[in-house]
């Protein structure tokens, strides 16, 4: 055989079809090894946090993600918290319903506060354990294929995190009112629900200026019907008895203003109008006023805890 191929290697016109095939016959078989590591094993990358609560006298696991990183469904009857080398939290007992992590898909979990802990019949305080850097934390999964212990955690990446670095760094979340699966515009002056007889409810979002657009087919809006909720009200009940609106239909208004200067209270500090900052202002000055910050900070606790 080693001669047949010397002999085969030997002839130059031989070289061209090699140089053309050995990349392919090498490419076919890094693709084969890839589709075999995809489909066998388990793969699966996840992540925790531990909580406090004023109304909880221990720690706890208040959330849980699980990645499955390969093309291929593992079966889960247990998720524990390994803290140390011998004490395993349970989080989830999947005993009766096994836990099936499709290929590739990502379980999340939200828990909240306990009672206590406890081992056979007896409490057990975690807390200090929990808090211990020092006392290694795994997330342990009972599979179908044994134990499997979580190797890695699942990269996340906040915008809370660049803050702590930097106190310049504003995390802004919308604030959003949905109705009947709508979300809701800081314009709108009145939610109006027609329901007709058969139970169907149409949803119209009206402002102030409305008056002036055509909303419904059969008749139009006045400047005076939407002063006030109890006017809008008056407007379309008599439009129900004229037949503009389908009979037998009932109306529910809302006054939403109402809703939103009860949800300014809540937001009653000034209001802020931000304006661009330039790198050297927030990486430089940011940083700074930061560790400024954070000093002043660590010396109140300071003085707060020999208080």
């Amino acid at each position: 055989m080693f001669t047949i191929l010397t002999n085969w290697l030997a002839d130059p016109k031989n070289w061209g079809t090699l140089l053309i095939t050995a990349p392919i016959a090498i490419l076919a078989l890094f693709v084969a090894v890839k589709n075999y590591k995809r489909k066998s094993g388990i793969a699966i990358s996840g992540g925790y946090s531990i909580a406090s609560s004023s109304k909880c006298e221990e720690n706890y696991v208040s959330s849980l993600v699980l990645e499955n990183l390969k093309d291929r469904a593992v079966t889960i009857y247990g998720i524990f918290l390994k803290v140390g080398h011998n004490f395993y939290i349970e989080l989830e007992d999947h005993d009766e319903k096994p836990l099936i992590l499709k290929p590739y898909e990502t379980y999340h979990k939200t828990m909240g506060e306990i009672l206590f802990y406890s081992i056979n019949t007896n409490k057990i305080i975690m807390s200090k354990l929990l808090n211990d850097k020092k006392a290694k934390k795994r997330l342990v999964l009972s599979t179908s294929e044994g134990k499997y212990t979580i190797p890695k955690q699942v990269k996340h990446w906040s915008p809370i995190t660049e803050f702590f670095k930097n106190h310049l760094t504003g995390v802004v979340r919308p604030v959003r009112v949905t109705h009947n699966n709508e979300d809701i515009g800081g314009k709108v002056k009145f939610i109006v629900d027609i329901t007709n007889k058969d139970g169907n409810t149409e949803t119209i979002l009206l402002d102030k200026s409305d008056y002036q657009l055509v909303i419904f087919k059969n008749f139009s809006l006045t400047e005076q019907c939407l002063q006030s909720k109890k006017l809008l009200e008056s407007f379309l009940e008599e439009k129900i008895e004229q037949n503009l609106i389908a009979k037998g239909s009932t109306i529910k208004v809302y006054d939403f203003e109402e809703h939103k200067r009860k949800l300014d209270a809540t937001y009653n500090a000034p209001t802020i109008n931000p304006e661009r900052w330039g790198a050297l202002y927030y990486y430089i000055f940011g940083r700074i006023h930061t560790w400024h910050s954070s000093l002043k900070i660590a010396k109140s606790n300071k003085r707060n805890k020999a208080k």
